[in-house]
């Protein structure tokens, strides 16, 4: 429920899941991701300042290794990677496959 809260940007049904289990704050769903993870892909900015604001693990990796930061800079979305960084986000936390958050900003033509 968290996660797909996370994901829809729903803070009242997350707030809620957290209020009945603290521990879905860092709960991993079956790709590693947290609900911070979801609210970076889906852009969540709100859900993102408040899951940060409740000291979620900036830094938490998924399956791959990717971190939010990562995460964030492959999306493109430069709002969050301004706050995830500004948040203490670590710039040299590699994925799997050794790549760092500057190769996901960088391998999109498009990217700022």
């Amino acid at each position: 429920m968290a996660h797909r809260a996370a994901a829809a940007g729903n803070v009242t049904l997350f707030m809620d899941a957290v209020n009945q289990d603290p521990s879905v704050l860092e709960c991993q769903d079956e790709k590693g991701m947290t609900p911070l993870s979801h609210a970076v892909t889906n852009q969540r900015l709100d859900l993102l300042k408040l899951l940060v604001k409740m000291g979620a693990n900036i830094n938490t990796q998924d399956s791959l290794g990717r971190t939010p930061l990562c995460l964030a800079a492959y999306e493109c979305w430069y709002e969050g990677v301004i706050f995830l960084l500004r948040n203490g986000a670590k710039q040299l936390l590699p994925d799997k496959h050794g790549r760092l958050p500057l190769h996901a900003a960088t391998c999109d033509k498009d990217s700022r």
